[in-house]
């Protein structure tokens, strides 16, 4: 039974009652038969002013309800993009307005579930396609070494180093999968300990000794000696600093320079490395540190990268409630940075 419905037969049935009582009382009186119907006659046309005032105000508290069960039986559709209107007595407002932020709750869920189903597309897709060029790679040269058709040893040595180098591609971008996975899911704890940046600073630069003879890259490193022991995660702060400086030597020409510094800005740590590459271009800088994301020709991996190397930066930087860019002219150079508070947080991560 609709609530309108139950209103009209509440206000009959009271109406009917109260004319019901009035009439006996009446007639107990001992008052003329017209006086009693005139009586009656005002108490009814009372009863039904208040009938009709009762239904008027009672209208907008039925329409918000109705407004509200049209709105939820769209949601129940599908259709989480739904709003009511908040109009009403103070408790109808504060349902409507409880409404419309569950609604707007509901409908940033489902899109978190739909962003979260795209990236699981996507993540199948681009490891797919960039687990295929090495498995083929090692398929083909497996096969070869195995049909014994490669006599001489230098061609057996390169085809063995190949394979190693492949191999390691693949280890890496499992490695890439796994953490980004775990980055994003928040399953990784934040468990700082102080560290000091020089130390952490000069272990990264050892890895790329061979390299940047190799290419013949100079290196220029400023780094403050006022910077104290800071609370951060180690590990996943060297693994920042190293894919920023492997991407920037990577993309450096030999015989250029590359600048690395770490200094103290506004309480905070700040890293950066600065290379005379090709640049980012500057459409393309908003989008860099999503997962995924390659800028081809700029900042892609040498032999193609799995895409997630800068989205595991920024999920680390945001870890430990830092922010990280890029600054570029887009067409020569480019200086890539983070910064990470000198002193923890207190705040959960």
């Amino acid at each position: 039974m609709k609530i309108r419905t139950l209103l009209i037969l509440a206000n009959t049935i009271s109406l009917g009652v109260i004319l019901a009582f009035l009439t006996i009382s009446y007639v107990q009186m001992f008052i003329s038969t017209d006086i009693i119907i005139l009586l009656s006659l005002i108490t009814l046309g009372a009863g039904l002013l208040s009938f009709a005032v009762n239904l008027m105000i009672t209208s907008p508290l039925l329409k918000s309800v109705k407004q509200m069960s049209r709105e939820a039986g769209r949601m129940a559709d599908g259709d989480f993009d739904v709003k009511v209107t908040e109009a009403g007595p103070q408790e109808i407002k504060e349902l409507a307005a409880n409404f419309n932020h569950m609604s707007s709750r509901i409908e940033g869920m489902f899109g978190e579930l739909k962003e979260s189903e795209k990236f699981k597309s996507e993540l199948i897709a681009n490891v797919s396609h960039d687990l295929r060029t090495p498995l083929s790679s090692i398929h083909s040269f497996v096969a070869a070494l195995n049909d014994d058709i490669i006599e001489d040893p230098e061609t057996r040595k390169r085809y063995f180093e190949t394979i190693l180098t492949e191999t390691e591609k693949l280890s890496l971008l499992i490695e890439e999968v796994l953490e980004f996975s775990q980055l994003e899911n928040r399953k990784l704890a934040w468990n700082p300990s102080p560290a000091p940046i020089d130390q952490l600073l000069i272990d990264t630069i050892q890895q790329f000794e061979q390299k940047i003879q190799e290419k013949g890259i100079e290196v220029k490193v400023e780094y403050d000696e006022n910077l104290p022991m800071i609370p951060l995660m180690p590990v996943h702060i060297k693994r920042v600093m190293t894919n920023l400086i492997q991407n920037a030597l990577s993309f450096s020409s030999p015989h250029t320079s590359l600048e690395i510094r770490a200094v103290t800005r506004e309480e905070q740590m700040e890293f950066s490395v600065t290379d005379e590459g090709k640049g980012v271009p500057i459409e393309e800088q908003g989008s860099i540190f999503e997962r995924f994301y390659r800028v081809e020709k700029s900042r892609n991996k040498e032999g193609g990268g799995s895409g997630l190397g800068l989205s595991i930066c920024k999920e680390i930087i945001d870890l430990h409630g830092g922010e990280i860019g890029v600054e570029s002219d887009g067409y020569s150079g480019s200086t890539f940075w983070f910064r990470i508070p000198i002193e923890s947080s207190k705040e959960e991560r």
